[in-house]
Order: C-alpha cells, then sequence, then structure tokens
C-alpha cells in the first residue's frame, strides 16, 4: 500500500522577515527594534482526504493551529488559515500571495509564512505534498512537487525565505538530498554581535530550510519537530530583542528525534540570517515617518540657510508640510528685507514707494514713507558700504570657516590622502546642492551650446552629467555675468597652458583667478573637504560615520537599492549634512578647483586656504557617485580625472566668495 511505503504527515513553513531601522542594545535587556511593515501568515491544513487510501490526520489542524497561535499571540503575524485545501486551492493562493509581494500590495520587506500541514509522500527521487484532493495513484499529477514549488517559493519578492518540512523523507525537500552532504547551517554573523546581524539580515538575501528527518527516517504523527519549534519561538523571545534562525534550530529543532537538517537552497547567500522579532516589537508606519523625516530635514536645512528660493521650493515639495506657516513666514520676512535693501540701493523716491506698495505695513515702511516724502533728503542718502555678510545667496550655505585635520582620520584611505594635516580655510559660500539640468541646460540655451546628454534617467533637478572641468568654470563665468557679479576666471582660449601637462588635453586654456571677485566658482579641494565634513567634523561620510546609516544621506552603489536610487537621485532626495549640504557623499562626482597630485599633501601642511599645485596634467574631483562603492564616497577620497573628460557620473557645485 502506498502509505505503508513512502507517505507520512508533514509541515511546511515559509517566512519572508523584513528590515528594521534600529538595532538592540548591547546590554541583557531587550531594547525596541522599530519594525517596518506587516507580518502575515497563511496556512494549508489537510486533515480529511477524499481517496480512501489516505487516512485522516487527526493532529494536522492542531499542530497548525498551535503555530498559529504562537505566530499572532507572541510575534504579531496577521493569519489566514484554510482547511483542507485542494490541489488548485493551494497553488491560486500561493499564485495570488506571489503577485501581492510582486506588485506591493504586500510590501516586498514584510514578512510572509506559509504553512502546509498534512500527508506527504517520496516518489520517484522527489518528494511531495499530498493536499486532499490528491490520487496516490497519480501522485505526479495530483501531489505538490518540492522540486516545482521549491524555485518557486525561492522567486517570491522577499528578501528571505525560511522552508521547514516536518515529515517522513522530508529530507527530499533538499536539492542536494541524493548526494547526503554533511548538514550546514552556521549562517555567517548571526552568533555575532547584534547589529552586524542586523545589517547582514537587511544586506544579503536568504533561502534555508530545516526538515524534521536527515536520513529518510519515518516521522511520528504527533510531530516531536512542531513542539520543539513551538518551544522555542515561546521561551527564546524573552532572551532577546529578536531571535535568530541558527539559534532556534541549535537549541530546540536540532534536538528532536529523529535527527532534523537545516541548510540552504536555490538564491541563499551564506551572509545572510534569519531573525524573528516579539510582539513588543514596535511596528511603525514607514512612508508616514520616512515622509516626516524629509520635512524635518527640509526645514532644518532651510533655518541653517534661510533663502526666498527655498523657502518657495518647501512649499513646492510639502504641500501638507508640518512648517507651511513658519516658512511661509520667514519668505515674507525674507521678502521685505530684499525690497528694502533694493529700495536702498536704487536710493530714488520710485524704489521706496515701490517698496510701500508692496509691504505697506513692512519692517522699513515708516523710513521708506519718510524718504519717499522728503526726495531731497532721499537723494542724499547713500546707501551703505558694501561688507562681508553671513547671509547667503539663493541656493547657497554660509560656511563659516575654520581649521580641520584634512585627509584620512580613519586609517583606511590610500596613499593619496596621507598623511592628515591642518588646513584653516576661510569664509565662503557653497551650493547647498550640485548644479542641476535645470540650471545647466539655461545656460546651453543661452550660449547656442549643445546641452550635455541625460542617459536617459530624466533632467530637471537631477544633477547635470556629461560636463568637464572646462565646462563648469565657462557656467560658473556666465552665471556671474548674468547676476551682475564679478566674474572669477580669465579664460585664453588663443595659447595653450604651459602649466598644463596632460598629453590627451586638447584645449589646455590658460585658466587665471581672481580670487578676491565676487562671482561664482568652483570649491578648492580643501573647502569642498571642510564642508563635506559639516566644517570639518570627523566624519568619514557627509553627515555620517556609521555606513549602516549611509543610505540616508547618500546615493552611492550598493546591492538592494537601500538609499532608493539606481542612477542619478534629484537634489536634495537624501538627507543633508549638518552644514545643511545635500549629496556631497554620491550622487555624482564633482570638480574641484585644484590641480591633482597624489603627493599634494606632505607639502600643503598648515596652510591656509591651499589652492592646490601650480601645475599638473588631471584636476581634483570629489565625493564619489552613484556608482561609487561606500569607500569612493568618503570625504577624504581623491581622485583626479582629465580636464576635458566627460562621464555619466560627474557634475559640479558652485561656490562663492563672501564680499
Amino acid at each position: 500500500m502506498l502509505l505503508m511505503r513512502k507517505t507520512m504527515p508533514f509541515l511546511l513553513l515559509l517566512f519572508c522577515i523584513p528590515w528594521l531601522a534600529v538595532a538592540p542594545e548591547r546590554s541583557g535587556e531587550r531594547a525596541p527594534i522599530i519594525r517596518k511593515d506587516k507580518d502575515y501568515a497563511l496556512f494549508f491544513a489537510v486533515h480529511q482526504y477524499e481517496d480512501s487510501q489516505l487516512t485522516d490526520l487527526p493532529n494536522t489542524v492542531k499542530n497548525a493551529r498551535e503555530i498559529e497561535k504562537v505566530l499572532k499571540d507572541k510575534y504579531a503575524f496577521e493569519t489566514e488559515f484554510i482547511e483542507n485545501p485542494k490541489l488548485d486551492d493551494i497553488e491560486q493562493k500561493l499564485e495570488e500571495y506571489r503577485r501581492k509581494f510582486a506588485s506591493g500590495a504586500f510590501p516586498k520587506d514584510g514578512q510572509l509564512l506559509v504553512f502546509f500541514s498534512g500527508h506527504g509522500v517520496q516518489e520517484y527521487n522527489n518528494g511531495y505534498f499530498l493536499p486532499a484532493d490528491a490520487d496516490p495513484d497519480r501522485i505526479l499529477r495530483t501531489g505538490l512537487s518540492y522540486n516545482t514549488w521549491r524555485p518557486f517559493i525561492s522567486e517570491f519578492s522577499c528578501q528571505h525565505i525560511l522552508v521547514a518540512v516536518d515529515a517522513c523523507y522530508s529530507v527530499t525537500f533538499d536539492p542536494n538530498w541524493k548526494s547526503m552532504k554533511t548538514p550546514k547551517f552556521e549562517r555567517v554573523g548571526e552568533m555575532d554581535e547584534a547589529d552586524r546581524v542586523l545589517s547582514n539580515h537587511k544586506d544579503y538575501p536568504a533561502r534555508i530550510f530545516f526538515t524534521s528527518d536527515s536520513q529518510e527516517d519515518v516521522v511520528p504523527g504527533r510531530s516531536n519537530f512542531t513542539r520543539k519549534f513551538l518551544e522555542g519561538l515561546s521561551k527564546l523571545q524573552y532572551k532577546g530583542a529578536f531571535v535568530t534562525s541558527s539559534e532556534l534550530f541549535a537549541n530546540y529543532i536540532k534536538l528532536a528525534q529523529p535527527a532534523p537538517r537545516g541548510a540552504e537552497f536555490e538564491g541563499d547567500d551564506p551572509r545572510s540570517s534569519f531573525l524573528f522579532f516579539p510582539s513588543t516589537t514596535i511596528k511603525t508606519d514607514p512612508l508616514r515617518y520616512e515622509q516626516r523625516q524629509r520635512d524635518m530635514d527640509a526645514y532644518a536645512a532651510l533655518q541653517a540657510n534661510p533663502t526666498i528660493s527655498g523657502c518657495q521650493q518647501y512649499l513646492a515639495d510639502f504641500p501638507q508640510g508640518n512648517f507651511r506657516g513658519e516658512v511661509t513666514q520667514t519668505a515674507l520676512q525674507l521678502q521685505d528685507e530684499q525690497e528694502w535693501q533694493f529700495a536702498s540701493l536704487k536710493n530714488t523716491v520710485e524704489s521706496y514707494q515701490g517698496y510701500l506698495e508692496r509691504f505697506p505695513n513692512g519692517k522699513y515702511a515708516r523710513e521708506a514713507r519718510s524718504r519717499a516724502d522728503n526726495p531731497k533728503q532721499a537723494a542724499k542718502v547713500q546707501p551703505e558700504t558694501s561688507r562681508p555678510s553671513a547671509k547667503p545667496p539663493d541656493n547657497m550655505v554660509f560656511i563659516q570657516g575654520g581649521s580641520f585635520e584634512m585627509g584620512d582620520s580613519f586609517g583606511d584611505g590610500g596613499s593619496s590622502e596621507k598623511p592628515a594635516h591642518t588646513v584653516t580655510v576661510s569664509d565662503f559660500y557653497l551650493g547647498i546642492h550640485e548644479t542641476t539640468f535645470d540650471e545647466y541646460d539655461v545656460f546651453c540655451e543661452a550660449t547656442g551650446r549643445e546641452k550635455p546628454n541625460d542617459q536617459g534617467w530624466g533632467r530637471g533637478r537631477r544633477p547635470v552629467i556629461k560636463v568637464n572641468w572646462y565646462d563648469a568654470i565657462e557656467y560658473c563665468n556666465w552665471r556671474s555675468r548674468k547676476e551682475l557679479l564679478q566674474e572669477v576666471y580669465q579664460i585664453d582660449k588663443s595659447r595653450k597652458d604651459p602649466s598644463n601637462s596632460n598629453q590627451y588635453d586638447d584645449k589646455k586654456w590658460i585658466v587665471t583667478v581672481n580670487w578676491n571677485a565676487n562671482g561664482y566658482r568652483l570649491p578648492t579641494e580643501a573647502e569642498w573637504e571642510f564642508a563635506a565634513r559639516s566644517r570639518g567634523k570627523k566624519e568619514k561620510w557627509a553627515g555620517t560615520s556609521d555606513e549602516s546609516s549611509l543610505a540616508s544621506y547618500s546615493n552611492y552603489s550598493e546591492e538592494g537599492g537601500k538609499d532608493g536610487h539606481e542612477y542619478t537621485a534629484p537634489v536634495g532626495s537624501l538627507r543633508a549634512n549638518s552644514a545643511g549640504l545635500h549629496d556631497m557623499s554620491g550622487n555624482v562626482w564633482e570638480w574641484c578647483w585644484d590641480w591633482y597630485d597624489s603627493g599634494y599633501y606632505e607639502k600643503s601642511k598648515n596652510s591656509r586656504d591651499p589652492r592646490g599645485p601650480d601645475s599638473g596634467s588631471l584636476r581634483v574631483y570629489r565625493g564619489g557617485s552613484w556608482s561609487s562603492a561606500p569607500a569612493n564616497a568618503r570625504c577624504a577620497d581623491r581622485y583626479g580625472p582629465t580636464l576635458d573628460g566627460r562621464n555619466s557620473n560627474l557634475g559640479f557645485r558652485l561656490a562663492r566668495a563672501v564680499r
């Protein structure tokens, strides 16, 4: 009889584990962990079979309900339970869940458990689960094949999957069961410190299974495997902020009889880890908190650098923002100040009347009326002498100068970043974000230049790419002329620059600098690093020294798309550093003024406002890009491409002197 030959009850569990936002404390007590998304559990339990050859199984529903209860009560799962499903019921429901994860109806970082309980059979070197309508004489057509559904499950849009099989001959779920390799279940990092476990859990996919036997053993109907599984989930939750699958298997499941097996299947990364989180974990709505964080970051940056255009941008980006009242008031105050400055500089009756038309109750209304009513007195009034001011131009941040240790201060940089040395920089302004396509395209239209290729990624507020060093300095001068500022660069295209030794550079324009001019320019390398490190702090990346939080500040190359951008990101999409600057690490590399010299740091010790070597063949670029590894997005990392090179990961940011 078939049942006597290869058929016994089994259960199958499938998990997709979500990422968490906060690592646990390392003390003996469990710290709350803020979790994203929902947890789901789907149960199929067969205790009555249509074919008389298959005996009923009174414990299957009971066992499944016990698992369901512990997951609901202790791990806060939302569950769906289906008794006596037929083959079509199982296939349709699994396909429904697959579609929900693929479409985003179920968050891809959510948690899914699929639980099967019923008869199992091994035929033709393959294992099968038997639904309620299974025909023992037609197993290939009516059974649920491991070899078919194992790869199907592996393709679910979940980061992590665990399959547990409690059955006679359940080892046939293992794709390597015929070779009977030594069971392997030592997960890299899971028994190590908690923050590394969480980091590995986030970064690497897992495809793991537990089976209740490892040698095609007979398994009792009241599963010892299930009992140990329940015991582990019930007890281990009180010992820490989360339970690792290795801990559960080693301390409980492995002690069941017959001896279970644990290993991996298709799609697994050995660095991955499985974690179970008790219901005391704090659940959140991630979209709400991410939106609020962006709102808070935008307002904080605006407070650090209040400008009219910045206020307008905030109001456009956050139509339901929490700080709209404050921003609107700030915008009015800034407009009031600017109108008065304009009226004072013009110093005519018409200018004061214009101020009063716009701000009849403004801060300077009384003074404006006095001057408008006494035109002779107004004509005698001279504007105040221009003096340096910390009030930055639109879309720029005032960077108060200071001294800092420039170069590799963490010990993991290249030789060109050493030695770390003291440098002092003066006050300057720096762009809040990289120059965008919107800004650069206006320059191209005004000068008849060909617009750079956006690679099909989009233009608008994305950083401009495919611009070389010469393009950048010409844009600076054009922008200065447009805003009636002094040009910083004097460009001679008629002769070749003898200080440029790059044999592949066909331009070699002679470029001299007026450092006293108040127009736009590229930052020096020292200015760039000082600003990226939030005015010289010991920060590895712009905004943080913790790689686990880097994706909040930087658009860089990574597995899993943690920063949410495959290529360039619209400027300001990620968090600013504490100086109010966005994308100083990642997004696009940024041109600097300086010639590149890998040994220059030996020569620039204890210097003030260093501006690089007097000659060279390459110009410095800084900050890393969307295609860079974290090591190349560090604040201290430095490279030097050829001046006339145009790349899809290279742009620039504007600086100005405080004049």
